[in-house]
Parts: C-alpha cells; sequence; structure tokens
C-alpha cells in the first residue's frame, strides 16, 4: 500500500494480504515501557503485524527508517480499528525485553489509538507529550489532550501506577507526568 503517513523514507508499507478480509483490524498489546520509545502500546504493537519477510527480524527496516516514523506510517495507513492495552501486569524499566513486570490492574480500550496511548501514559505516571511519536499523532492521527478524550471507566488518578523508568536510557528521560 502507498505509505500515507509518509513520515520515514518507505514509500509503500507491505501488509498481511489477511487484512484485506476482515471488518476490523485490532491491537492488543501490553502496557509497557521501551528502550527507544519510552512506551510501547497500541500504536508501536502494530509492529507484530509487518512481514518478516519483507522487514527482517527485529524488524530491522523499519528502526532503520525511524521507529517513530514508521509507528506513524504504519498506523496511517493501516488506520486499525480497536485498540486493547493489557496493563493488569504490565512491564516496567528496560521494556520491551528486558523490563520487570509491574501490577497496573487496567484494561484500556478504544477506537482512537493515540487517545488510548495517551490515557495509557497517564496512568503509567508518562506525559504522552514526551513521547515522541503521541506528540507527533496529536491532532493528526487522534487527540493526545486529556481534556479531547472521551474517557469513561475509572478516572485516571484512581488508577495511575508510576512505571520505573531508566535515567539512563534516554528515550525515557525526562518523560515522567508530574
Amino acid at each position: 500500500m502507498p505509505n500515507a503517513g509518509r513520515q520515514s523514507s518507505m514509500r509503500t508499507l507491505t501488509f498481511p494480504a489477511l487484512f484485506k478480509e476482515v471488518d476490523w483490524i485490532v491491537s492488543v498489546a501490553k502496557m509497557k515501557t521501551h528502550h527507544w520509545t519510552g512506551a510501547t502500546l497500541s500504536m508501536k504493537n502494530l509492529f507484530g503485524v509487518m512481514p518478516g519477510i519483507y522487514y527482517g527480524w527485529p524488524k530491522n527496516v523499519l528502526h532503520h527508517a525511524g521507529i517513530e516514523n514508521s509507528i506513524l506510517d504504519i498506523n496511517a495507513t493501516l488506520k486499525p480499528h480497536f485498540a486493547i492495552v493489557d496493563g493488569i501486569v504490565g512491564m516496567q524499566g528496560d521494556g520491551p525485553i528486558m523490563g520487570d513486570p509491574k501490577q497496573a490492574g487496567v484494561l484500556v480500550m478504544g477506537r482512537n489509538f493515540p487517545a488510548v496511548d495517551a490515557t495509557c501514559c497517564r496512568i503509567m505516571g508518562i506525559d504522552p507529550y514526551k513521547v515522541s511519536y503521541l506528540e507527533r499523532a496529536d491532532k493528526w492521527l487522534g487527540p493526545i489532550g486529556e481534556e479531547a478524550i472521551e474517557q469513561r471507566g475509572e478516572a485516571i488518578t484512581t488508577v495511575r501506577t508510576n512505571f520505573e523508568l531508566i535515567d539512563t536510557i534516554p528515550a525515557q528521560q525526562g518523560i515522567r507526568l508530574i
């Protein structure tokens, strides 16, 4: 498909043929901090659908094109329909692989991926405006401002649990929500 996001140098994006046959594309992600992006949630989770035969493993082509740029390109082009982020037990610290379990006891879901991810960040004690791909997605792919997100269920303040951030990891520096 033509790259609708045009944030990276990739002209096209290749998705599984199955996506032409389904009514909805649902991202089911774990709530995690991330070594390169600060947080990995529903939008970043879509790296998992990108065919390794085209993008390598662990999706090296997307990493070389710029992780944040690739996240935006994938979401703008694929236009996924629903996000579920599992924060019952997430991962904190040096995620997405070397982190530690973190119980948050939440599920966050919705039809607007930037809004879902921004809400997750707030629950994790992370400022979504300091997560580059979310700040760039704001008002383009969807809102990340708390006042612009229609939230149902528990208030963020009642479920917020700060995830551990590692000061020596550049993507995690200065992203704590105050």
